[in-house]
């Protein structure tokens, strides 16, 4: 039940239409003092690897900050085939509480600047994903 705005010009004037009530859902402007620019890093700049997984070598960001690594579905086809992706999923959780449910997993061997590594990759929907893939730390386990 909405409350009352209780003021002397009008007793029965509800809350959610109180002029001096401030909304939730509005956003405050913050002031020019307050606002940091973040600059934008151009596709040059990344730590980007071409890494060969099986006979098919994909471009991958090398992510350092990230927990798992990640690969593209449409890409993940093309070196495993779909039933023998793991069953298990997981929700990948970003910026703005977005989140992104994985499509399931694989381990696969692959080779990067004639190193030979192995790693779990989750498979995340082609769309979510601005990279072929995204090897994180777990590399270095």
């Amino acid at each position: 039940m909405p409350r009352k705005c209780f003021n002397r010009h009008s007793p029965n004037h509800l809350s959610y239409n109180c002029p001096k009530v401030k909304k939730e859902s509005e956003h405050v402007r913050p002031s020019i003092s307050e606002v940091q620019t973040c600059s934008v890093i151009t596709q040059k700049e990344l730590l980007l690897k071409n890494i060969t997984l099986g006979k098919k070598t994909i471009s991958t960001l090398m992510d350092t900050g990230s927990s798992v690594s990640l690969i593209q579905e449409d890409v993940s086809t093309k070196i495993v085939d779909q039933p023998k992706f793991s069953k298990k999923c997981i929700v990948l959780l970003g910026i703005g509480k977005s989140q992104v449910l994985t499509k399931g997993s694989f381990e696969h061997d692959f080779v990067t600047d004639e190193d030979h590594y192995s790693l779990t990759l989750h498979v995340v929907p082609t769309e979510h994903l601005n990279f072929q893939g995204v090897i994180a730390t777990d590399i270095l386990k």
